[in-house]
């Protein structure tokens, strides 16, 4: 078929089983940080290629929000604190 332009690299081939499922390669998996329970979200184009992104974790994206918020005082922003700031924009 030749090669596709900005596809990425290879990483491993899957079989669909006769329940639908597939397995991710334990090199994606490792490579993604992918974990049992994580949540992935399914896309497919207009060209009917699909595309899996993993979801960011809640402690992800609360590590991605530290320090990202202020806080009344100088103190470490905690998940408690966040709630708290949220519950009082509403």
């Amino acid at each position: 078929m030749g090669k596709f332009m900005g596809m990425g690299k290879e990483m491993g081939k899957i079989e669909i089983d006769d329940r639908g499922r597939l397995t991710l390669p334990s090199k994606i998996r490792d490579s993604l940080n992918i974990k049992p329970g994580d949540k992935l979200t399914i896309k497919i184009n207009q060209d009917n290629k699909i595309t899996l992104q993993k979801n960011p974790s809640k402690i992800e994206i609360f590590e991605n929000l530290v320090g990202c918020i202020k806080t009344p005082s100088e103190e470490k922003a905690t998940p408690e604190s966040i709630k708290e700031i949220w519950k009082m924009q509403q």
